[in-house]
Parts: structure tokens; C-alpha cells; sequence
């Protein structure tokens, strides 16, 4: 039971923030839209910060099931090309978290760390798939001294803040069909990196 209420104030409380922002929703807010005691979802969450805290953990954990699960059946160009929709569905799923992601990463000591390292580790497995598709004459050699290095910056760039820059172009109209073009924006940074057997290889499998 105590673990069904832990479940439910989170996903209570991740509605309230995707429909309004961290600045709208208090622990007060969260206990109405429940409809249940301030003193008894405090009793599971002290404060707001631990459950902002919770949900950026599931969205971790969900993005990492996902990126696995693509490892295990692409080969890795596929993966290249397929992550983008995968961090995007994510990412909306969770959205209030990318769209106060700076306040969040100002004020979460918890957070800001582990995306920090997270980063690192994702730079690295980013490195591991450039390797392997160089290797297979996939995607080219670098021109510039830390080409794909760049590469792997400016996609996290894109992708973490695509839905702001979305919102405000859309008049804060943001929705799910969204997603399909920023994945075709992040892929598109992608493409002119492949070699011409990567083109071919790439035509093959996007067949429908």
C-alpha cells in the first residue's frame, strides 16, 4: 500500500509539473490534486526536491532500458539513427523536466551531479559507436581534431533543449507528433558524417 501511494504522488505529481512547471506545483498542490493530507504525502516525500529528484531517476532509468534495448537489436548505424526518437519520447514523457532543466540543474545538488557524470559515460559510449562505424567505413574519418566530439555535444544540445525551443516556437502548443520532427532535426546532423556505403546501408534499413 505504501508503495502503491509513493507511485501515485509521482505520477500526480509528474502531470501537475508536464501540465504547469516546477514553479506552479507545490507539495500542497500535489495533496489536492490527490486528494489526500499534506501530512501524508510529506510522510513519503519531505519535499518538493525529493520528488523532482525521484522523477529524474525514472526518466534515467527509463532512457538507459530503452538505449539497451536498442544496443541488444541494432547494429550500430541503426542505433545512431533510432536514438533520436528514443530520447525524444522520453524526454516528453518527462518534459517538465528539459523545459526548467537550467532552474532543476541550479538547485538539485543530486541532479546536477549525476547528469555530469552521466554525461561522461554517455560521451564514451558515443566514442565506442564512432570507432566501430569509422572502423566499417560507415562514417568518415575526422577533418578537424575532435570532430565527433563536437557531434556528440551539439546533439546532446539539440536534444536537451529541443522542447523549449519547440515550445516557444509552437506558442507553448507542444504535443507528441512533435517528436517525429526533432528526431529528423537530430538525424539530420548525423547524415552528412556517413560515407557512401553508410548512405546504402542506412537506405536498407529505413526501408518500410
Amino acid at each position: 500500500m505504501m508503495k502503491n501511494t509513493k507511485n501515485n504522488i509521482l505520477e500526480s505529481a509528474l502531470r501537475l509539473f508536464n501540465e504547469a512547471g516546477v514553479a506552479q506545483v507545490s507539495l500542497r498542490t500535489i495533496a489536492t490534486d490527490m486528494e489526500i493530507s499534506l501530512g501524508n504525502l510529506t510522510y513519503h516525500f519531505k519535499k518538493r526536491e525529493e520528488i523532482i529528484d525521484a522523477l529524474y531517476l525514472q526518466l534515467v532509468e527509463k532512457l538507459d532500458q530503452a538505449i539497451q534495448g536498442e544496443i541488444n537489436q541494432s547494429n550500430h548505424l541503426q542505433l545512431l539513427f533510432e536514438l533520436p526518437s528514443v530520447c525524444l519520447i522520453s524526454f516528453y514523457e518527462y518534459r517538465f523536466l528539459m523545459l526548467d532543466f537550467v532552474y532543476i540543474n541550479r538547485n538539485h545538488a543530486m541532479i546536477r551531479g549525476h547528469y555530469s557524470k552521466l554525461l561522461e559515460d554517455r560521451a564514451v559510449q558515443f566514442h565506442h559507436i564512432v570507432q566501430e562505424l569509422i572502423s566499417g567505413q560507415l562514417i568518415r574519418e575526422e577533418i578537424i581534431e575532435n570532430e565527433y566530439l563536437y557531434l556528440f555535444r551539439n546533439l546532446r544540445i539539440v536534444s536537451d533543449f529541443w522542447l523549449s525551443a519547440t515550445m516557444i516556437d509552437k506558442d507553448n502548443k507542444l504535443m507528441k507528433k512533435d517528436i517525429a520532427e526533432g528526431a529528423h532535426q537530430l538525424r539530420s546532423m548525423i547524415f552528412p558524417y556517413l560515407t557512401a556505403k553508410g548512405r546504402d546501408i542506412l537506405g536498407e534499413f529505413s526501408k518500410p
